[in-house]
């Protein structure tokens, strides 16, 4: 068992140690998924520092905010998206890039479909009397 909690007293730290511990992986697992050694990840622990682009790697993977990975603190939402919104564009991002395009072009067909029905049967400026 990892005592990175008891070794390293970083606010980075707890945070790995959070998405590690929820997400069932060693620093071994972390370090492939960042693209770096494994030496790399126990200094993130040791020195409660991290570049960006292995924060985002790690972030990517775990389903977690870059935001709240580097910080605490989660963004705000500033795209003003209710929470369905954010929950469809969560799983579409959890999604392989074949299965967004393919999600994405299944909502762009029955946009198409909602609007033919629109036009032929609900829109009063095409309806026939």
């Amino acid at each position: 068992m990892d005592m990175r909690k008891k070794q390293y007293n970083t606010p980075l730290a707890a945070r790995l140690e959070e998405v590690a511990e929820r997400n069932h992986l060693s620093n071994s697992d972390m370090a492939r998924i960042a693209g770096v050694s494994r030496s790399s990840v126990n200094a993130w622990y040791k020195r409660g520092t991290i570049s960006k682009d292995s924060a985002a790697k790690i972030a990517s993977a775990t389903n977690v905010s870059l935001a709240w990975l580097l910080t605490g603190t989660e963004e705000k939402n500033t795209l003003g998206l209710d929470e369905d919104e954010l929950a469809l564009l969560e799983t579409y991002r959890a999604m392989p890039p074949i299965e967004q395009r393919n999600m994405l072009a299944a909502f762009q067909m029955r946009l198409q479909q909602l609007k033919e029905f629109y036009a032929n049967y609900a829109d009063p400026t095409t309806r026939q009397k």
